[in-house]
């Protein structure tokens, strides 16, 4: 999954200017701040790693060396290292190696459990890149706090962690369309899907290097997977996919992010490698075989979860599309020329299927054992698109439903209608809790209710027109939470203070609060769970607090079902 050259000079890459960084991640580091910006308070009081954004970009980022401790049974492994907020986290190294890496996140319910970081098993062919960073897949974690990575055998060189957050935006909500025809495609039999733009999901043109090379024709589809994880929501894909065009351009050096095309677990259909969905883009995603060919990657880790329905109709679609524009057949095969890949040498021929999974032509395990089992679904799908009457058309979006309000308990939303074609489209709407009808819940009005506490509420759109097929559009509002009650109370007698803390949900929710609840005074931070603050605090038992530490600030991380906040108390001397 790492970005082969092409034949012939490879493409130009830009020289990645990094802020040096003088500290080292690693066992011991965690007492001395690495501060590359001033984006986060919590982050700021305590030794912790801060993420910091580029003027202009809203994704932070971190990028610092790697210092493992001492081999225990041949394991290797970092402190716990609190961290700024983050969302995905990847290491990278230079040279040939394919280190065993694996990763914990800390979010606000606790740790997740140890997670493998699959090595992004293809390279360039030229020996001139061969020094090349290498690197694992960039794991969608989630917002975490604080992050830990253990590598299994012999350690490469020049190893670095990673760090990522990109942030949302109010326009990601409004991506909602799975699969679907879109108005205005060729003549063609298999139909257009919609396909969200690389400007949709938000891409900075800058970052990639050098113009978009073509084929002259389309022989394959290759299936991928990312390797990124799979706990992602509607919402968060296009953050997901600009912090891994991040991460492809700015931590590995590729000119663009390698796939032709993503597809998220829901279905949905989203630009990858610039250059024009309809033309025949040379990728950068399958070594060897990337010539005459479109490189399809779902987003998710497949070893891990069975791939859904909605993944299938979405490969197959815009599988379909691509390949019937060449002529050729979804269920047939085809022999193409090696371009060198670990499986084939440089100009051997090999007999493939025209949709094949990435591991038949480089040795990998992608796109995943249970995706790769579902080849012949989408291939069987992507026949039938290809040779079915065309469908009527459907109405068409031309400016998306959204939703106002805050997801919040006692709050309401509104489902806010779009523009459509044609325009007296009729609309109808139906809310839903973590993708379950709401029962009665049917107006473009909904009241969040305390048994939603802790699900994604959203609004399913429907829009219909006489002759015309319906358009289904998904909003997501959130998760809905409640606030929380931060009771504090003080004592100060000379450098000694006494603090006690109690977080309760407010009146009428039966629910507690989880998570936990971090104090700081001066340079003294104490975190403790929100279950055990049945204990007074004490700063200043055993070295006394300067007189000018006056300032306690209590923070709440928040959890599945409460919000984050703070209170902050002067305490004199």
């Amino acid at each position: 999954m790492t970005e082969p050259t092409t034949s012939g000079p490879p493409t130009s890459r830009r020289t990645l200017a990094k802020a040096a960084v003088a500290a080292t991640v690693g066992v011991g580091a965690v007492g001395a701040a690495v501060r590359l910006g001033q984006d986060d308070d919590t982050a700021r009081r305590g030794g912790a790693l801060v993420l910091s954004a580029e003027g202009g970009s809203d994704i932070a980022e971190l990028e610092v060396p790697l210092e493992l401790g001492r081999a225990r049974n041949g394991v290797r492994e970092t402190e716990s290292l609190p961290t700024s907020l983050y969302s995905m986290v990847g290491v990278t190294w230079r040279g040939d190696a394919s280190p065993q890496v694996w990763a914990r996140a800390r979010r606000s319910d606790g740790w997740t459990e140890w997670t493998r970081l699959p090595v992004l098993e293809d390279r360039p062919e030229d020996d001139a890149w061969q020094a090349d960073r290498r690197g694992t897949a960039a794991w969608w974690v989630g917002p975490s706090r604080a992050v830990q990575v253990r590598v299994a055998g012999a350690a490469p060189k020049g190893m670095r962690l990673v760090l990522l957050h990109p942030a949302g935006r109010t326009s990601d909500q409004a991506v909602g369309t799975a699969a679907r025809r879109s108005t205005g495609a060729e003549d063609v039999v298999a139909p257009k899907p919609d396909i969200s733009s690389r400007a949709t999901w938000g891409a900075d043109e800058s970052w990639r290097d050098g113009r978009p090379r073509y084929e002259s024709t389309i022989e394959q589809v290759h299936v991928h997977h990312t390797a990124s994880g799979n706990d992602y929501s509607r919402s968060e894909t296009p953050a997901l996919i600009r912090g891994m065009y991040r991460y492809h351009t700015k931590s590995l050096g590729w000119s663009d992010i390698a796939y032709n095309f993503l597809v998220d677990r829901f279905g949905r259909i989203w630009e990858g490698r610039a250059g024009g969905v309809a033309r025949p883009v040379r990728g950068a995603h399958t070594l060897g075989f990337n010539s005459d060919s479109c490189g399809i990657a779902v987003i998710g880790n497949f070893d891990q979860v069975k791939a859904p329905d909605t993944v299938v109709r979405g490969v197959a679609a815009v599988a379909a599309w691509k390949l019937d524009r060449y002529g050729r057949r979804a269920r047939g095969r085809t022999t193409v020329r090696s371009e060198g890949s670990d499986k084939y040498r440089d100009g051997a021929m090999a007999t493939l299927r025209v949709i094949d999974g990435h591991r038949d032509t480089n040795d990998t395990s992608c796109p995943g054992t249970n995706l790769y089992k579902r080849l012949p679904d989408i291939r069987a799908r992507a026949h039938e698109i290809m040779t079915a009457p065309p469908p009527p058309s459907n109405v068409t979006v031309q400016e998306p439903a959204r939703v106002g309000g805050a997801a919040l308990v006692g709050r309401g939303l509104k489902a806010l209608k779009g523009r459509y074609d044609p325009d007296d489209a009729r609309t109808r709407y139906q809310w839903l809790a973590e993708g379950r009808e709401i029962s009665g819940e049917k107006s473009w009005r909904y009241q969040c209710r305390e048994a939603d506490l802790g699900r994604t509420v959203s609004v399913r759109v429907t829009s219909n027109a006489p002759g015309r097929d319906p358009v289904i559009e998904v909003v997501e509002a959130g998760r809905v939470k409640a606030p929380v009650e931060i009771t504090l109370k003080t004592r100060r007698r000379g450098g000694r203070v006494r603090a006690r803390v109690a977080v309760r949900s407010p009146d009428g929710i039966a629910a507690d609060p989880g998570g936990t609840v971090t104090l700081s005074i001066g340079n003294r931070v104490v975190e403790r769970r929100v279950r055990d603050l049945d204990k007074a605090i004490w700063f200043g038992r055993g070295k006394p607090l300067a007189d000018r530490a006056t300032r306690l600030v209590v923070t709440y991380s928040g959890d599945q079902r409460f919000l984050a906040d703070e209170v902050r108390r002067q305490v004199r001397p």
